[in-house]
């Protein structure tokens, strides 16, 4: 699955149309980017993200541009989550959480992932030092999650480079994948309830780019071609 974001929610691989929701369209690292608000009207979802929820191994990559001035001290801001019908926080979930000394340009940017029935919050600890730096300062970073389920292998890259790594990890997607939400939870889209339920959570406020998932586990040397080619 591929979204390039330029001026349009078209998955340009397949031709799967999203559905912009008070969404606009600003230059991005390649092309344009989708521009949202933070509010929790401002997403786009797709009905299904082609066959990605058959992955075992896997990639999700994204590109993100925020400020500090649109920092959300009080919210936490979804950012892409891959929906469940069966599941309150869905299949994966990326947010940049609420936080404290808003002068800060890191962020708490976590990752809550399915392991089948389980819950897996392996990748929701960057809070304090081990926040994500740099990340509210008005330029274009690269996202990037891996997952080799041969070595049960998760790594986080940020611009290219390894952020974190873990071993050990069991991943699996819970067969009940709904909608792709490109800036918001899953909730944004009225899957397992709505913000109106769930006052904490709104959406991400700045640019999201090149939102690319790949049912095999990229190496350390394409992960990094993606950012040196700003793909």
């Amino acid at each position: 699955f591929f979204a390039a974001m330029d001026g349009s929610s078209v998955d340009s691989i397949r031709a799967n149309f999203g559905s912009d929701h008070n969404v606009s369209y600003a230059a991005g690292v390649s092309g344009m980017a989708a521009q949202l608000d933070g509010s929790k009207n401002g997403y786009i979802d797709y009905p299904l993200p082609n066959d990605f929820g058959t992955s075992t191994s896997f990639t999700i990559s994204f590109w993100l541009n925020t400020t500090l001035a649109q920092k959300d001290n009080v919210n936490a801001d979804g950012v892409l989550a891959l929906g469940s019908s069966s599941n309150f926080w869905g299949n994966f979930t990326f947010y940049a959480d609420h936080t404290t000394g808003g002068n800060s340009d890191s962020m708490d940017l976590k990752m809550y992932i399915r392991n089948g029935t389980n819950d897996n919050w392996d990748f929701a600890g960057y809070t304090g030092n081990a926040r994500w730096p740099k990340m509210y300062d008005g330029q274009w970073h690269n996202v990037v999650f891996t997952y080799d389920a041969t070595s049960k292998t998760a790594t986080f890259y940020r611009d290219g480079a390894q952020f974190d790594q873990k071993t050990n990890e069991s991943i699996a997607f819970d067969g009940n994948v709904s909608k792709l939400i490109v800036g918001g939870f899953e909730q944004a889209s009225g899957i397992q309830g709505d913000y109106a339920g769930n006052t904490w959570m709104s959406g991400f406020p700045g640019l999201i780019d090149q939102v690319r998932l790949y049912g095999v586990a990229l190496a350390a040397a394409d992960v990094a071609a993606l950012y040196a080619n700003k793909q």
